[in-house]
């Protein structure tokens, strides 16, 4: 399916089973209990598969199931964006995985991305096609950005024949 650059496809293309291949290996789930706040039972809880959150102080002190998370690690990049007259490094376009095993909302106790666009700037609960969205849409941003490139190297290569 082709796309031109200011339109998308309906539907995004679902990574292939080849492509799942090639990704690295995650660690191996974790199971753990905490003190129900609220009921004062122990539950019991398997983490994301591949979940880095520290579950230490959850373990040792009663929470609200609520406030159970998992998520995967993020690859953060730091860009110099100016703020007000002052140029400052912030985070951009990190996404990781999350689940909320007891949360209120059915869509968050399933594996759902978040994506941080820019310093504490998410969406949040992507499923896979919403991602999928997403990845389409910044690489058909990334198209104009290469385009914008390349008119700036044109444009310098000129103006270093008419010095």
């Amino acid at each position: 399916m082709k796309t031109t650059p200011s339109t998308l496809p309906a539907m995004p293309v679902q990574p292939s089973a080849k492509n799942r291949e090639t990704l690295p290996a995650l660690p191996p789930a974790r199971t753990w209990s905490f003190l129900d706040r609220t009921t004062g039972n122990m539950q019991e809880v398997t983490c994301l598969q591949g979940c880095t959150v520290d579950h230490r102080q959850d373990r040792e002190t009663p929470i609200h199931p609520e406030d159970v998370w998992c998520q995967t690690d993020s690859s953060d990049v730091y860009l110099p964006i100016n703020e007000s007259g002052e140029i400052e490094q912030f985070r951009v376009l990190s996404a990781f995985i999350r689940q909320e095993p007891f949360s209120k909302h059915m869509h968050e106790r399933v594996p759902h991305a978040q994506v941080e666009i820019v310093d504490d700037h998410f969406m949040e609960s992507l499923d896979p096609d919403g991602l999928a969205t997403v990845i389409l849409t910044l690489e058909a941003q990334l198209a104009k950005f290469r385009a914008v490139h390349a008119q700036l190297v044109e444009l310098r290569e000129q103006g270093r024949v008419q010095l």
